[in-house]
């Protein structure tokens, strides 16, 4: 599992007692990357694919709702949690919130300017009775732009279906997350799916996330090759290579493909998980690792330039070893089912006996 980076900055910025951080999330970004590079536990990346074709796609799913909700039932778009609760004129409410009204149609998409807060007001804006105008401020869109603004929403009362469609073609679509904690609100995965990049000119651009090429393959969507392993090739002679030949080789973030007539590339690699902002996941049980190397970090800058003595900044970075080394350790434990596993199989290794000696089974 993995968590939202904002986790460790709000750490930071408490233990360093910064009020606004803004100007040095570039910084913490990049060494976050770097912390958990070097914590470099099996379970700090993991494997993933992405696809190109010549058109690419928008990632896409669905929440299917099957009764009117309660209060209390919570759906998770991208990581913001949106609450379901009963109206209430008289209260002032949370962009977190959700009217329930008397039918399920109602409280997904009310248009009559009656102030419901139905979902789809609040995705998008929502009418403030009696002006009936519209009122962004008080919607989950208008709040949570980080998060919610990479989709577009669309709602089929008749169904109870809540379409979501990145707004723009290509992979990044796919790390959009839905959750529910409803058994009538069914969502089609965990995340989007079906996101595509552009392939074209035989080149693609590799992930921004990629820390190591794993393969390069056809994709299911190539009318003749599908599914056929390409070969990687040196980027010296690949002028040597036939239009036919199912080679690749990389130049920088490119990936180039030998072939002249592949409908759908599909890479597979090692990459640091990420969000739709392209900041990085930090590995759940990382975060005091990470912030206190970001910490140590951002401390050795005043040092260089003569405003803080050395002992803090070897302070910082003894510390930063320790909880890296913790943390590393504490990824290659085995869960409570592994050790009982374990014992299993340990306990099956003690020889019987009786009072004659060993048992020969």
């Amino acid at each position: 599992m993995h968590v939202n980076i904002d986790r460790v900055f709000t750490t930071v910025s408490r233990n360093l007692g910064l009020q606004d951080f803004s100007r040095y999330v570039d910084n913490w970004i990049e060494w976050a990357y770097e912390a958990e590079r070097y914590i470099g536990s099996n379970e700090t990346f993991i494997n993933k694919e992405a696809t190109y074709s010549s058109t690419g796609a928008r990632a896409k799913g669905t929440i299917t709702f099957n009764t009117n909700l309660v209060d209390g039932n919570t759906i998770s778009l991208n990581n913001t949690e949106l609450t379901f609760d009963s109206f209430d004129t008289g209260k002032v409410h949370s962009p977190h919130e959700v009217g329930i009204q008397t039918s399920l149609s109602l409280t997904l998409a009310d248009t009559g300017g009656t102030n419901s807060r139905s979902l789809m007001q609040t995705l998008s804006g929502y009418s403030d009775y009696p002006t009936n105008q519209l009122v962004d401020g008080y919607s989950a869109a208008m709040n949570f732009p980080e998060s919610l603004n990479y989709g577009d929403y669309s709602i089929d009362t008749t169904t109870g279906i809540l379409s979501i469609t990145a707004k723009a073609k290509g992979i990044e679509g796919n790390s959009f997350t839905l959750e529910s904690n409803n058994p009538n609100a069914v969502t089609s995965g965990r995340t989007l799916t079906g996101g595509k990049g552009v392939y074209e000119n035989q080149q693609l651009r590799l992930p921004d996330n990629m820390v190591k090429l794993l393969a390069v393959r056809v994709g299911e969507g190539d009318s003749n090759n599908k599914r056929i392993e390409l070969r990687k090739t040196s980027s010296v002679h690949h002028e040597r290579l036939g239009d036919k030949s199912l080679r690749y080789y990389v130049q920088g973030n490119r990936l180039n493909i030998a072939h002249d007539d592949l409908d759908e590339i599909t890479v597979v690699y090692l990459a640091y998980p990420t969000d739709l902002r392209g900041w990085p996941m930090i590995k759940d049980g990382h975060e005091t690792a990470v912030a206190q190397y970001i910490m140590w970090q951002h401390k050795l800058i005043e040092y260089y330039n003569g405003q803080l003595p050395q002992y803090i900044t070897k302070d910082l970075e003894k510390r930063w070893y320790f909880l890296c080394g913790k943390a590393r350790g504490d990824d290659g434990m085995p869960t409570s089912e592994q050790l009982k596993q374990i014992g299993n199989v340990w306990n099956s290794m003690i020889p019987l006996k009786n009072n004659r000696g060993l048992i020969d089974l």
